[in-house]
């Protein structure tokens, strides 16, 4: 099976995805698509079971109006583009996805939604979303009942990690949010009607760094690999 990265900055090792990933796959083959020009994105996702969108730099804001805010954000435009390529060949292929922090919020802003700039900023929360001396933040999230996520924790309340200063702010009608924090801030997304499209999920904190007995991270790096392996099958029928 081979799961693709949207994108994975060069390292000595594995990356805490490819981990994560692996604790409970096994046998995993992963692809880093910036590695790769875009001319090849549509051809090796088209050999791919699965894609999962990493954290990383903020969504330019000109992609949901908010332009005028560019000196709060720390952008890589060059990303933006693969990543819109990625996810555009990604869903007309109905490759299972899942996004991660900033892969979150790229997903719904792709979609026609818009972030919060600045948590602090524009928020103001007594919740710690961002990281303290290089250590993620924790915090309760309120989850949904009768939702992917709800189905996948088995619980209405967990506490999940967080390391970010952005957030989804406004969804379209396609997709809903599954958990919030206490705050309002919204932790995870899905579809809200997910017949006929492929499995995605989207959730703001990093399950690939939380402890893997945690429900918040297991369930959801279990699940995915059997949508992933489902569309393997598929792929080989």
């Amino acid at each position: 099976m081979i799961i693709a990265f949207s994108h994975i900055q060069q390292a000595d090792g594995p990356s805490n995805y490819e981990k994560w990933l692996s604790h409970f796959g096994g046998d995993i083959q992963f692809i880093a698509l910036n590695e790769y020009p875009k001319e090849d994105y549509s051809s090796i996702l088209q050999t791919c079971s699965g894609l999962l969108f990493t954290g990383g730099a903020d969504v330019h804001p000109a992609k949901y109006g908010m332009e005028h805010r560019i000196a709060e954000c720390t952008t890589e435009p060059e990303r933006d583009e693969k990543e819109t390529l990625i996810q555009e060949i990604a869903l007309n292929v109905n490759l299972p996805i899942i996004s991660i922090c900033r892969g979150e919020q790229f997903f719904a802003v792709m979609q026609g939604g818009s972030l919060i700039i600045d948590i602090p900023t524009d928020i103001g929360t007594e919740y710690q979303h961002h990281q303290l001396d290089g250590k993620d933040g924790m915090h309760p999230i309120i989850i949904e009942p009768r939702t992917l996520v709800h189905k996948l924790i088995k619980t209405e309340e967990a506490i999940v990690n967080s390391a970010h200063h952005q957030a989804v702010s406004k969804l379209p009608d396609i997709l809903i949010a599954s958990s919030k924090a206490p705050d309002g801030i919204i932790e995870s997304i899905e579809w809200s009607d997910p017949t006929g499209k492929p499995f995605f999920l989207g959730v703001q904190w990093h399950p690939e760094r939380m402890d893997y007995d945690s429900p918040s991270s297991s369930a959801i790096a279990q699940h995915f690999l059997m949508e992933a392996e489902s569309y393997s099958l598929l792929l080989r029928s």
